[in-house]
């Protein structure tokens, strides 16, 4: 009985588009000039073609017009040919999605059919995940180094602070000389906290995890922040997308995470500009569990484009940044709660730093009520 149904023309044609369309990745199907012959669901989905006609239209003009591309469209004029592209969310959101298209060509030996296919991938998170195995290989020589160097300087600098407090006291009501004390014992106390970013990133704590509400620990942190930057001139703002956003995560680490972005994000900034920290859910797609977002955005120097995957190494610096471990830190953060962070910029246009951290973690999930967007400033 099955054979006999596909023997017959309608029967077959219809066998092969329930295949084409339950592949997992998108299809375009074209002839032998690009026409398009048939596109499953999948890949009007990755191209935020739904509910467009697809009639009358070419595998060509349809990546030209979607990527804005036209020489690197010759990668895929012959079959085996790739090229990676990105595309804006299809749900509109200002995050966008790596495409990887590769041509594969048809052949029959039968009433001489041929033509091609183009098979789309979203390779967004393997992306990411590669760049972040690349930043934990140089991690590691540099937690080493940082190890080192707080076992040499831990004694010497706690003598340092015991002295200069003594001397605070002792010069006690001697105005000049005291405040000259008292600046010493804030510089000391200034590397004893670099000292202690140093500690951290060379033994990093073993988080303790905990169900949390992230809109309560980013107002926490927000409140220090909009201190620092009023002192500069600058403004904070905060915009939360949803009422409560729960994760299981470790509230110290993921506050630290959250003040050193923030500060990064000032420390490149001059008075007059605005900082924002914002949060949010994201739910992906059935084979990814929902995010986290975290975004920061600054309107300070930016970064040039061959350091943005330099900034996350300690001690690494451009002209006037800081050399300290904030950015190092808050990656291995990301790192412990299962996250990723990437970083997009411009010089002299600002920069955005953007954390992804899995909502499920053991059990755990989000609370996906209340999705309403408001600006906390």
């Amino acid at each position: 009985m099955t054979q006999a149904i596909l023997d017959t023309p309608e029967h077959l044609r219809e066998f092969f588009f329930a295949m084409i369309e339950s592949l997992p990745g998108g299809i375009l199907l074209a002839d032998r000039q690009g026409n398009l012959l048939a596109a499953n669901r999948k890949a009007t989905q990755l191209l935020g073609l739904d509910g467009c006609s697809l009639q009358d239209k070419t595998c060509w003009g349809l990546l030209s017009q979607k990527f804005n591309l036209r020489r690197e469209l010759e990668a895929l004029s012959l079959s085996g040919g790739s090229l990676l592209c990105e595309v804006q969310a299809a749900n509109g959101g200002a995050e966008k999605r790596c495409l990887l298209i590769s041509r594969n060509d048809l052949q029959s030996p039968f009433l001489h059919v041929a033509g091609f296919f183009l098979s789309l991938e979203d390779v967004t998170f393997p992306a990411l995940m590669e760049m972040h195995l690349d930043r934990s290989k140089r991690f590691a020589a540099m937690q080493e180094m940082a190890e080192a160097m707080s076992q040499e300087l831990k004694n010497p600098l706690g003598s340092l602070e015991l002295y200069a407090s003594i001397l605070k006291r002792e010069l006690a009501g001697d105005y000049d000389n005291e405040r000259v004390a008292a600046r010493m014992l804030g510089a000391v106390r200034t590397m004893h906290h670099l000292l202690d970013n140093f500690v951290t990133f060379a033994k990093f704590p073993l988080p303790q995890m905990k169900m949390l509400d992230m809109v309560v620990v980013l107002k926490e942190s927000m409140e220090t922040l909009r201190e620092m930057a009023g002192e500069h001139g600058i403004l904070m703002e905060s915009r939360i997308e949803e009422g409560q956003v729960f994760l299981c995560g470790d509230q110290a680490l993921l506050g630290q995470l959250l003040l050193n972005l923030g500060l990064n994000a000032l420390e490149s900034m001059t008075p007059g500009g605005t900082c924002s920290m914002g949060l949010r859910t994201l739910s992906i797609d059935r084979e990814h569990d929902a995010l986290v977002e975290i975004k920061v955005q600054d309107q300070g120097v930016g970064i040039a484009q061959e350091n943005l995957q330099k900034i996350f190494d300690p001690f690494f610096s451009t002209k006037g940044r800081n050399r300290g471990l904030g950015l190092a830190i808050a990656h291995a953060i990301a790192e412990s709660h299962h996250g990723l962070i990437e970083v997009e910029s411009e010089p002299d246009r600002g920069t955005t730093l953007r954390v992804l951290l899995p909502v499920q973690f053991g059990t755990i999930k989000v609370n996906m009520q209340g999705r309403n967007a408001r600006t906390d400033v």
